[in-house]
């Protein structure tokens, strides 16, 4: 096992990547591990390549954001969080531009109170606002079916363009949008799946047993249109998002999940090409791993999430702390190349 830290700032952020490469017992692959943060049990994003599959980097967590925020509050957190998954996703791009995709599971939560307490679905709460995830939102998370390019959008053309249906969806706070997706595909069908949201509510007598909870708003529901309407009355009726999330905890996932929206969570995918360089992004010299350290009193600390330094390989550091100390280039962060998958073990740059 080999591991290098760098400084990196971006997105008015100041933090560190900690990279992790575990070899493979035959010597012929590696796995990398990304750690963004400043140490252990501080890391705020972990992202791995595992190494049987280089084009794709896996977003394992995100989570402790209070960590890397300036601010504590909810408002603060969901703003970190905006800015930090940007930040450490385009290092990794510029490191390993062979990655075509950070597949994630979109099972992110929304802590009320921004770091403890009361949580609802923050993909929930997105599909009501926007009819679109969060991921999708801001950073163009897709699932396999999307369509790009120009055809016959009606699907009843010729050669490539048979099975290909166009939805006009309201996305982004009303904007209409025609979206060419092939049918019966998992994108086709979450994006099909949305339509109950602004379908008639069921009556609420059917409710009642399931959701007992829902008896202080049913006049606000026996209000509402559709369910996308029932919650955003429910969300005017309290002063703060912290409020409406505190408010609702108790059935608002529940609810949702009752409307059967198919989120096919572990599914979602941002495409790399998607992924854009954050405002004032720079990476510093590599540092020693005892920076991260002191976070524990100057104890050692391995990564977190997935890979803790525990694998069998028999990896021995390439590069190290020593040789010219000079800026490096990002992409030199990880030096040599690998005979036929352009992945490399960790140099000291150019």
């Amino acid at each position: 096992m080999s591991v290098r830290v760098n400084p990196l700032k971006g997105n008015g952020i100041q933090t560190y990547c900690k990279i992790t490469q575990y070899e493979y017992a035959d010597g012929k692959r590696n796995k990398y591990t990304f750690s963004f943060g400043t140490g252990p049990q501080r890391y705020c994003m972990i992202v791995s390549i595992d190494g049987r599959d280089y084009q794709t980097a896996y977003i394992d967590r995100v989570d402790r954001l209070e960590k890397c925020s300036t601010g504590v509050k909810l408002t603060d957190i969901v703003d970190a969080m905006g800015k930090f998954v940007p930040l450490g996703l385009y290092a990794i791009k510029k490191m390993c531009p062979w990655v075509s995709r950070f597949t994630l599971k979109d099972d992110s939560k929304i802590i009320c109170d921004g770091v403890r307490g009361p949580s609802i679905g923050m993909a929930y709460d997105y599909l009501i606002k926007y009819n679109m995830t969060w991921y999708q939102k801001k950073f163009g998370a897709q699932l396999d079916g999307l369509v790009t390019g120009r055809g016959d959008a009606d699907g009843d053309g010729d050669g490539d363009e048979k099975g290909i249906e166009t939805l006009s969806l309201s996305l982004d706070g009303g904007k209409q949008v025609d979206v060419r997706v092939v049918k019966d595909s998992l994108m086709y069908q979450h994006l099909r799946s949305l339509e109950v949201l602004d379908q008639p509510c069921r009556e609420f007598a059917l409710l009642r047993d399931h959701f007992p909870e829902l008896e202080a708003f049913r006049d606000v529901y026996e209000a509402s249109s559709s369910p996308r309407d029932f919650i955003t009355r429910v969300r005017t009726g309290f002063s703060d998002p912290a409020s409406f999330c505190r408010g609702v905890s108790r059935w608002f996932d529940r609810y949702m999940s009752s409307l059967r929206i198919l989120l096919f969570m572990d599914s979602w995918f941002i495409p790399s090409e998607g992924i854009v360089e954050p405002e004032g992004f720079a990476v510093g010299l590599p540092v020693k791993e005892s920076v991260l350290n002191t976070y524990r009193g100057g104890k050692r600390g391995g990564t977190c999430g997935r890979g803790r330094g525990k694998g069998k390989g028999k990896g021995k550091r390439r590069g190290g702390g020593g040789g010219t100390r000079r800026r490096v280039s990002l992409q030199g962060m990880i030096g040599g190349v690998e005979k036929g998958f352009g992945v490399a073990g960790y140099g000291e740059g150019e």
